[in-house]
């Protein structure tokens, strides 16, 4: 009977257990969860992803400020799908401006999935690196960046200025110019050879960038776009540094902004690479051997007086002779002399740096430019007294020359006790060695050289072809007309014999008569064309 009753008990309680269970799942039914965890996680999810995309949307520069806040809240709407959307946009503008190659793209996306990263720059097989400083070495990244609001832009801007900067150094450029053009563009050109080059015309919201960035890197107020303002700045290659200065202003539909370029990575050039010929060479070297006296260099802008000067300094013995140099700016920095320059806002003018120079017991004294009365005085002065003086003055010709110091209220008598040598100068264009070949001349050229008993056969011109940019011209020379002072110019001068107005005809009508002869050796050697002497002399 025992067992027959536990086995009783034992069923009851099991089917007590049993509907104990049910009834505890019936009430679970009623008192459901209205979410899940599926849900929950989703939820959160999506939430982070819209979040995500505002943030990134923050970060591009493919939306304008205007319209910045209603994609954020369309990203809050539909998330990732905003995001998606933005990123193909920024990789098709990317590949389209150059900045990513289409074999990047996947590396590009992981990046931008692990990390948001920037693209590395595509890098230009054999071409030098360049980066661009501030005068105190500061790198540009540095630099711009502390001077605008929104970063944005700055790594473009960083890649478009550095490939302005870098093209116009290898083009072998003398100046860049950015110009604003009446329909909202920028014109930037080069000046190659003395004739500017258009290199490329950006709209207005490109160039913009470029030239704030160009005025922050060399000490420019961003803001003031009116007001005239001048700046430096530097780069930096594997050859050397190559120094800028800046000059912008307000002109009519924008602001323009002048940069000359001042390559210190050539060097000074020789005389003989300059233009002058073996026996101007050697008379120059015995004039610059002389204790006292003034070396004058003349031209108009662009003649290549600067040039010459550097090259008449090659000619001196540094280490016996005490050199000191005042420039404006300094355009080569040379070792083993003393190199001043030019800072207006400080005081430092020609006439006050000259006297300094004076009182530092010099024996060559190289000045950049006369430009006034007081420093031709002071110059002229200096050479009669026991110094070499080496100068440059704007003038169209030797005499002319002679005329400016008159003009600036030099004595006559001082100009012909101190003045020993002037050279006047124009620069003609070199033929490229890889397109130049015979010239088609005209009736009139022929029958000039007829009677020039020149064989017309021998004369080249000018073709074009990829090493020149189609011009037919690579690199420039200079005719140079080196007058020395003779004791019949002297008296001429002291007895005031010839007036001034009569003098510079006169000096005007030898001085091309020389530079056309020059110039037709030049034409016979076959480094240029008789169109460039056409154009230097106006004779042909």
């Amino acid at each position: 009977m025992e067992p027959t009753g536990l086995a009783a008990a034992g069923l009851l309680g099991g089917l007590n257990y049993s509907t104990m269970l049910g009834r505890c799942l019936s009430v679970g039914d009623e008192f459901a969860l209205p979410f899940s965890i599926l849900k929950i996680t989703f939820f959160l999810g999506w939430f982070y992803l819209c979040l995500y995309s505002v943030k990134r949307s923050d970060a591009s520069g493919l939306i304008s400020n205007t319209y910045r806040s209603y994609f954020n809240l369309a990203a809050l709407a539909i998330g990732p799908l905003a995001l998606i959307v933005l990123f193909i946009a920024d990789t098709i503008r990317r590949l389209s401006e150059g900045d990513l190659d289409i074999r990047d793209v996947p590396r590009y996306v992981m990046d931008s999935i692990v990390g948001h990263r920037k693209p590395k720059r595509r890098v230009v097989h054999n071409a030098p690196a360049i980066e661009l400083m501030d005068t105190t070495g500061r790198v540009f990244a540095d630099v711009y960046s502390r001077q605008i609001r929104s970063r944005s832009h700055e790594y473009e801007t960083q890649i478009r200025t550095e490939k302005m900067t870098l093209d116009a150094i290898q083009s072998r450029a003398s100046d860049i110019l950015i110009d604003p053009k009446g329909d909202s563009h920028y014109a930037v050109r080069f000046r190659v050879d003395g004739f500017l080059r258009e290199y490329d015309v950006l709209p207005a919201q490109k160039a913009q960038p470029i030239i704030n960035s160009l005025k922050a890197i060399s000490g420019m107020d961003i803001a003031e776009k009116r007001r005239p303002q001048d700046g430096a700045f530097m780069a930096r290659l594997p050859e050397g540094q190559v120094y800028f200065r800046m000059a912008s202003s307000g002109v009519l539909g924008g602001e323009k902004l002048a940069i000359r370029i001042l390559d210190q990575t050539k060097g000074p050039m020789k005389p003989s690479e300059i233009g002058f010929s073996p026996e101007q060479i050697k008379l120059l070297k015995q004039i610059v051997e002389q204790p006292s006296g003034m070396v004058l260099v003349c031209g108009p802008t662009g003649s290549g007086k600067t040039t010459t000067l550097y090259g008449l300094l090659q000619t001196v013995d540094f280490a016996q002779r005490n050199v000191i140099t005042i420039e404006d700016p300094i355009e080569h920095v040379i070792a083993n002399l003393s190199q001043i320059e030019i800072n207006t806002r400080a005081g430092v003018t020609f006439a006050s740096a000259l006297r300094s120079v004076l009182r530092q017991d010099p024996d060559v004294i190289c000045i950049g430019e006369i430009r006034d009365s007081e420093t031709a005085q002071i110059a002229l002065q200096a050479a009669q007294t026991g110094h070499l003086v080496m100068a440059t003055m704007h003038s169209s010709s030797n005499m002319a020359a002679i005329v400016r110091l008159m003009d600036l209220g030099v004595r006559p008598l001082l100009i012909a006790s101190a003045l020993k040598v002037i050279i006047s100068q124009r620069l003609i264009r070199r033929l490229c060695p890889y397109c130049k070949g015979p010239a088609t001349l005209s009736q009139s050229q022929v029958e000039y050289c007829e009677r020039s008993h020149l064989d017309a056969k021998l004369l080249l011109e000018a073709h074009g072809c990829g090493h020149c940019a189609g011009t037919g011209y690579y690199g420039r020379t200079a005719l140079m007309d080196v007058m020395y002072m003779d004791d019949a110019l002297r008296q001429m001068l002291c007895n005031q014999t010839i007036s001034a107005g009569e003098l510079k005809e006169k000096g005007d009508q030898q001085f091309y008569a020389t530079l056309r002869k020059i110039g037709m050796q030049k034409v016979i050697e076959g480094q240029t064309c008789l169109k460039e002497i056409k154009r230097v002399t106006s004779q042909l």
